[in-house]
């Protein structure tokens, strides 16, 4: 059955197949988590296969604090995934760095030392991050819930800036070549609820700002477990953002979650990649999730 599935989701075409992301988290409770795999020479050798079967074109991985104490390994991660074809991004998630009097901690503690200096003192350019992959969601706080409708909107304005001195930082430092990437939710661009916008121009100056600093975004589409739910959250970026706009799939693949079969996520994925004129990639989200279910069917 794993054949069989395998086989309806690359079947196509290589162009939107191998535009294909996947998260990779440390997820150090699973034995698949990144934290698990990167240093073990035969996990990362079943899980660069399994990338280059399931014509993954970009990986978005976390480290765990270990990791970073060992810049060897990640040197020889990042050889090793370059040497499988894909690129390698450097993802970083916390969602309290939206707040300024935490926006030294991303940009002196995390990106100065993870991106910046471990991308200077490689040697070699393969042992290099290609990009930085931010997953910074205010929606993920826990006064995100009570917050009235404009003060939401002052937290999107917060994580505007955010994105800004990353990509300023990024520039002062040396490293202007490296592309800048976030998530969002599909539902940013409502103008009333969740987000009280002023107005449409008031949204899309937010999404104009945004493309100035980031080189493209993922939406993230998840618990929408239907082409046209997904549509209808994706049609406005796809229309109207200025940079690489890309759609997030959960593999959350069950009875009771969002695709009730392997076979249902295939058919999903196969049907944004074929969908939309011109393709936009389609991210996976996550590893993890996406490995248990291919190894059960």
């Amino acid at each position: 059955m794993w054949a069989a599935a395998f086989l309806l989701c690359t079947s196509i075409g290589a162009h939107a197949a191998e535009n294909r992301g996947i998260w990779f988290w440390t997820s150090a409770e699973s034995p698949w988590g990144a934290a698990q795999v990167i240093g073990n020479v035969s996990k990362e050798a079943t899980v660069l296969q399994f990338f280059q079967q399931w014509k993954i074109g970009r990986v978005y991985c976390s480290f765990s604090p270990q990791a970073f104490k060992t810049p060897a390994l990640i040197r020889t991660w990042n050889e090793e995934v370059h040497a499988a074809g894909l690129t390698s991004q450097l993802l970083l998630s916390e969602n309290t760095w939206i707040l300024p009097a935490n926006r030294a901690s991303l940009l002196q503690a995390q990106l100065k030392p993870k991106l910046i200096d471990f991308n200077a003192r490689a040697t070699d350019p393969r042992q290099r991050f290609d990009a930085l992959h931010l997953d910074i969601e205010p929606n993920g706080l826990p006064a995100w819930p009570t917050m009235t409708p404009a003060k939401r909107r002052d937290y999107l304005l917060l994580l505007r800036d955010t994105f800004q001195d990353v990509r300023a930082f990024l520039d002062k430092n040396g490293a202007r070549n490296i592309p800048v990437y976030a998530d969002l939710p599909v539902w940013f661009d409502q103008t009333t609820n969740p987000v009280k916008w002023k107005s449409t121009a008031d949204r899309d100056a937010w999404f104009k700002a945004l493309a100035k600093s980031l080189a493209g975004i993922t939406l993230m589409a998840y618990e929408r477990n239907t082409a046209a739910a997904i549509k209808s959250g994706v049609t406005w970026e796809l229309r109207n953002f200025k940079g690489e706009t890309r759609i997030g799939l959960e593999a959350a693949i069950g009875p009771g979650r969002t695709w009730t079969t392997f076979s249902d996520f295939l058919a999903i994925i196969h049907t944004e990649e074929t969908a939309w004129k011109p393709a936009h990639g389609v991210d996976i989200h996550d590893f993890v999730q996406f490995y248990a279910a291919a190894m059960a069917n």
